[in-house]
């Protein structure tokens, strides 16, 4: 099964419960443990091998432009203080591909991974942010922006409550 790559990037961005048919450009097999597939380069060869996603993702919408399902609305975090987020936690989350994945669209300093849709975060912490609203933006970023194309981490409970705040540490710490 050989579908286009942006479909299935977004596909592993998938959502929340739903009914009905999957796009026609989301990688899934219904063959595969899981259902839902990740690429993998074969090397020198032009081709993407699909592998069975760690995890079950085919009840979730996902960002493709053919998937028309509902998603929940957007949702305020409720933060409340104190922050008590871990730097190292927050940024082992944001550079690991099964949980954040922040690096896939921002630039972090000290990688070399190209993140080129997201904000920069190279020197955060002096937009002098306050906490609550770092942890909204990840919480559900579409409070701020309704346009936004990032996940929404907390209100699909695509990450803990203690994941939104290591991550909220770890931003606030970027200088």
């Amino acid at each position: 099964m050989h579908l286009p790559l942006y479909g299935l990037l977004f596909a592993g961005l998938a959502l929340c419960a739903w009914a009905g048919d999957w796009p026609a450009d989301a990688a899934v097999d219904a063959h595969a443990p899981t259902r839902t597939l990740t690429p993998k380069v074969v090397v020198n060869s032009g081709r993407l091998a699909w592998e069975p996603y760690k995890r079950d993702l085919t009840p979730w919408p996902s960002l493709s432009h053919l998937d028309r399902r509902p998603t929940p609305p957007p949702q305020a975090a409720g933060f409340t203080p104190p922050l008590r987020g871990d730097v190292a936690r927050g940024r082992a989350i944001a550079l690991d591909p099964a949980r954040g994945n922040c690096i896939a669209c921002h630039v972090l300093p000290g990688e070399d991974w190209p993140g080129s849709l997201g904000h920069l975060l190279l020197g955060y912490r002096k937009r002098g942010h306050s906490d609550a609203y770092v942890y909204q933006q990840i919480y559900d970023r579409r409070l701020i922006n309704p346009n936004t194309v990032m996940p929404p981490f907390g209100t699909f409970g695509l990450l803990t409550e203690q994941d939104i705040r290591d991550l909220t540490a770890y931003v606030q710490s970027l200088d």
